[in-house]
């Protein structure tokens, strides 16, 4: 069931990604995370450089933020969690043609529990 959404900030819409990009990073980080068919989803946003910014640091154009937020029903340890983060950024990375130094994961709270998918809770 990990939902992933992933904040790209861009300067245009010339660096959005195309269907077959999205759907492909689906197709691998549903195989990263072990899920069945339809069992990984992803989506993409946007966000407008100029609603973007790093205290006291002028950014280069170059720098591509992107933010990798991950919801899991349960977490998995923190050495699972420290090489399944390397690896989310490795494939975001490659599949937005974007430096994996740039590709920061954020694990949110566990979903277990808080979220209802058609109205019926996850609670196992």
């Amino acid at each position: 069931m990990p939902i992933v959404t992933i904040k790209l900030v861009t300067h245009d819409e010339s660096e959005y990604p195309d269907k077959q990009q999205v759907q492909s990073l689906a197709d691998e980080l549903g195989d990263l995370f072990g899920s069945g068919k339809g069992g990984t989803w992803i989506k993409v946003e946007f966000i407008p450089m100029d609603m973007y910014a790093e205290n006291r640091a002028e950014i280069a154009p170059n720098v591509q933020s992107t933010f990798v937020e991950v919801l899991k029903s349960d977490l998995p340890s923190m050495d699972e969690r420290k090489a399944e983060a390397l690896r989310i950024a490795q494939v975001v990375a490659a599949g937005l043609r974007r430096p994996s130094e740039n590709v920061h994961v954020l694990y949110l709270p566990p979903a277990k529990g808080r979220i209802a998918f058609g109205g019926k809770l996850l609670d196992t």
